[in-house]
């Protein structure tokens, strides 16, 4: 796994006595965007969250440029340059957009740059600069996970974890965002997304993982995924 920005060494990790990981093992390079796959339950939150130090693995190691952070606390990865922007938004929805983004840039070195780092944003996602100063709760569903995505952003990330950003949006509006998603890859941000919508996360991937029990089961491009049968029996009914 040399020269991988993220890698996973066999973690195990769970919530009490209940074991939600099996030894997943998977790598990440900078300046792609992979997909994690996987049915309710398959372990894809918990993966982001161990990674983004929200749990600590019980087992195996992880590895960000090479360095050991399976113990790092969930404020020194932000430091860092690990973002998660998580399932459900979870917006200050009685704050305006733009205080919501001005929320994302807590680390030192993003804090001098706030103003430049939201007029950034604005650029990226033209619609939040017209509702600027509407509050965050009022927003449309696609609008808020735009918000989400914009807040995770204003730490200056190089390594962006979305969790499920199109649940509950209609089909139009999840095309926006995985649009957006891509825009964001193209700055040269890294992306690891967990999604359910198997054909949408997956055209956006260059590669990905499909998780299965707490184990990954299959891992390969995106294009290898997509034609693989067990991958299309189990996610796309065919």
């Amino acid at each position: 796994m040399s020269g991988a920005l993220l890698a996973l060494e066999s973690v195990e990790a769970g919530y009490g006595d209940f074991q939600a990981l099996f030894g997943v093992t998977l790598e990440v390079r900078e300046g792609t965007v992979i997909s994690l796959i996987g049915a309710n339950g398959a372990g894809k939150t918990t993966t982001l969250r161990v990674i983004s130090g929200l749990l600590r693995p019980k087992g195996g190691a992880i590895r960000f440029r090479g360095e050991d952070i399976s113990r790092v606390k969930p404020h020194e990865m932000v430091e860092r340059g690990i973002s998660h922007v998580p399932e459900g938004r979870q917006l200050f929805p009685y704050m305006s957009v733009e205080e919501n983004l001005a929320l994302g840039a807590y680390v030192p070195r993003s804090r001098t740059r706030q103003k430049n780092l939201i007029a950034e944003q604005f650029e990226l996602f033209p619609k939040l600069a017209e509702r600027r100063k509407q509050i965050a709760g009022t927003l449309s569903g696609g609008e808020q996970q735009m918000v989400a995505i914009a807040r995770g952003l204003m730490a200056q990330p190089s390594l962006l974890l979305l969790d499920e950003p199109s649940l509950g949006l209609a089909p139009k509006v999840v095309e926006e965002v995985f649009e957006k998603i891509r825009e964001v890859a193209r700055t040269g941000v890294t992306v690891l997304i967990v999604e359910q919508n198997v054909v949408d996360g997956l055209s956006i991937s260059d590669a990905g993982y499909v998780v299965e029990n707490g184990a990954v089961v299959l891992s390969g491009s995106s294009k290898e995924l997509m034609a693989n049968e067990q991958v299309r029996a189990a996610f796309l009914g065919l």
